[in-house]
């Protein structure tokens, strides 16, 4: 992965050599490292090269790019290693529908022409935070869904109807099975998700079930189980 071999790098795309050379100046004072490409999809090919077919693990990176090296082709935002990577767009767009259609696609922040070096680095260092906090978001979830995807599926089914604060009475005669049933089912459900406490449960369930709903929306094509309660 290439965030393994690179420490914070920013990635800087932009026809006016200035603004590269501003930004590798404040680089060493700010922690992290320049880099620039010609274009946008000399970037990309330098990520899939060095990604080894997974997709990058991009908080290592952002990128600064000047308005007019915006790609108008869309494939190259949706590409698994560009969309993730926190964004800065520089300079002054056109006032045309062109450019304001690149912008939604670009999915980054703006910074006006001309900015100061402190200012630009404010920003940059905003970016990394904001990815930062995302993957810490992004590992809980998929931590979430790692922890109930362990449960069996009547157990499963039996933790959907405890998150929804059915009684075992309830859940018994839902399920067709004896309370006793509900009870062993219950008992593993909480050692498996490591729940102390029903409460403790219901938040990590509701967790789950949060965490479950961003997968969906990300890809449809899911374990049927997850679908009932997301």
């Amino acid at each position: 992965m290439v965030n393994a071999e690179l420490a914070r790098v920013v990635v800087v795309i932009d026809g006016d050599a200035a603004t590269f050379k501003g930004i590798a100046r404040i680089a060493g004072q700010a922690g992290f490292a320049a880099m620039t490409f010609p274009d946008c999809w000399s970037l990309a090919k330098w990520l899939n090269a060095r990604a080894g077919g997974d997709p990058v693990a991009s908080g290592a990176f952002c990128l600064v790019i000047d308005v007019r090296s915006l790609p108008p082709d869309a494939e190259w935002y949706a590409s698994e290693h560009i969309r993730p990577i926190p964004k800065i767009c520089v300079g002054t767009p056109a006032a045309n529908s062109s450019t304001g259609q690149l912008m939604n696609s670009f999915q980054g922040e703006f910074v006006r022409k001309p900015f100061t070096l402190e200012s630009i680095r404010v920003q940059i260092e905003a970016a990394f935070t904001r990815y930062a906090n995302k993957v810490s978001e992004e590992s809980e979830d998929r931590s979430a869904v790692g922890t109930f995807a362990l449960l069996t599926n009547r157990e499963h089914e039996v933790a959907v109807l405890v998150g929804r604060g059915c009684a075992n009475l309830e859940i018994a005669g839902m399920l067709g099975i004896t309370l006793k049933t509900v009870k062993a089912h219950r008992a593993k459900v909480m050692e498996k998700t490591q729940s102390g406490t029903i409460a403790d449960f219901v938040r990590r369930y509701e967790r789950y079930r949060q965490a479950a709903r961003k997968i969906e929306e990300v890809s449809p094509v899911r374990a049927d189980r997850n679908k009932e309660e997301v």
